[in-house]
């Protein structure tokens, strides 16, 4: 679905995730949208809250504003899909699409892993694996940044991270980027029988995860998969609850961090200066990694579902509608920030950012995502100091109902 956005297209319309010109340019229309503030998007068929302080609102009453299976698609799929999954396919979508008291089950088996200390061990092993991806670009002097280092980087940290075999990641990750076109699949018009290819893959995913977490629970590891598989008997997981962890995780784990990267390594290179203060000073990378996080969320939003009928913004709001909370807007809203669409590390009074959420549902694996980016940058300054765009690039972003990140990056050095 494309849908121009344009100064005559009403709001509800220009609002259009499925639109790469509204993903590459989406400053207007979210500044219109925050005077709004509050509209029903008949593309997302959810209510659009673009303000940062009534996003954080809605993020503080989990109770009135439930996440319980924000990411299913039910309604999305042919019925044909819904009878190939069954009840075998988990719709909860990890932690995301979970309440408490499961929530806080749930998330207590992988807080260990995923805490400021736990992460930090794993810092040599991705030190490892930006060294293997810098060596395959050794004799080179281009490359897509995106494809070539940014996506594979923690693709392989989440892999190794969760336990999953070398030969099993490239099986993974075609099925769970294709969970997320077929989600998008009837808006778009892809053919019954390609979106039934895809069904089986992900459907195929699933059993070679289950296979996993089994086989880690016979021979326990000291990996994800194995905490996961053990909690069978230390927090009563049953197998659809372990099941439901692992894609989320896969998916959250690599896609996010390598938008946000992406996003980054282009706002540094594309004003030469701030990839020289850099150079000169790597340690600022924290610094640019926040703005990047504020300025381009690598999470464009996410879903709430009204436990009740109630009324937010003047308007009434229906038990079980949804509301899209606009991470990307909320991080850009004029109250909160001088000059919101200026990528500056320089700004004064600074709200903490929503890129990660916010309460009980902020991002776990958020400590991960930084080491990743600090190693990475340090890395780059390090072995590449002369990178730079590619003559003539200008980014262009992908249609997606909740992600947002570049479709390349081509530098050269």
């Amino acid at each position: 679905m494309t849908i121009e956005t344009s100064a005559e297209t009403p709001l509800e319309w220009a609002f259009n995730p499925f639109d790469a010109q509204f993903m590459t340019h989406p400053e207007s229309v979210l500044k219109a949208a925050r005077d709004a503030p509050i509209f029903m998007s008949p593309i997302l068929g959810s209510w659009i809250i673009t303000r940062y302080n009534d996003i954080a609102a809605v993020l503080r009453e989990p109770e009135r504003f439930s996440s319980k299976e924000i990411l299913s698609i039910t309604e999305l799929l042919a019925p044909e899909v819904l009878e190939l999954f069954g009840d075998y396919i988990p719709m909860e979508g990890t932690l995301t699409g979970v309440d408490p008291p499961n929530h806080t089950r749930l998330r207590s088996v992988l807080e260990a892993k995923f805490s400021a200390s736990g992460v930090a061990s794993l810092e040599p092993m991705v030190r490892d694996v930006c060294e293997d991806l810098f060596e395959k670009l050794s004799g080179r002097h281009s490359a897509d940044l995106l494809s070539e280092f940014a996506y594979p980087l923690p693709l392989i940290v989440v892999s190794r991270l969760l336990g999953i075999p070398r030969k099993a990641m490239m099986p993974l990750r075609k099925a769970v980027e294709e969970w997320s076109e077929l989600s998008m699949a009837l808006l778009t018009g892809v053919s019954l029988d390609e979106q039934m290819k895809m069904a089986t893959h992900i459907l195929e995913m699933h059993h070679l995860i289950a296979r996993l977490i089994e086989e880690h629970y016979q021979r326990p590891q000291n990996d994800l998969l194995g905490v996961i598989a053990q909690a069978r008997d230390e927090k009563g997981l049953t197998p659809h609850e372990m099941l439901s962890l692992v894609p989320g995780l896969f998916l959250a784990g690599h896609e996010a961090p390598a938008n946000v990267f992406t996003n980054l390594i282009w706002r540094l290179l594309s004003v030469p200066n701030r990839w020289q203060a850099l150079l000169d000073n790597p340690e600022l990378g924290q610094r640019y990694f926040d703005e990047a996080l504020r300025c381009d969320a690598a999470v464009m939003g996410m879903w709430r579902i009204a436990t009740q009928d109630t009324e937010f913004l003047g308007q009434s709001i229906t038990a079980g509608q949804k509301l899209f909370l606009v991470y990307l807007s909320g991080n850009r809203d004029e109250t909160h920030y001088s000059d919101p669409d200026e990528f500056s590390i320089e700004r004064g009074r600074v709200a903490p950012h929503l890129a990660f959420g916010r309460g009980i549902h902020h991002c776990i694996g958020a400590p991960l995502a930084r080491i990743e980016c600090r190693v990475a940058l340090e890395m780059l300054v390090e072995r590449m100091p002369n990178l730079r765009l590619a003559d003539g690039f200008t980014p262009t972003y992908k249609p997606h109902p909740f992600l947002r990140g570049m479709a390349e990056l081509p530098v050269v050095w």
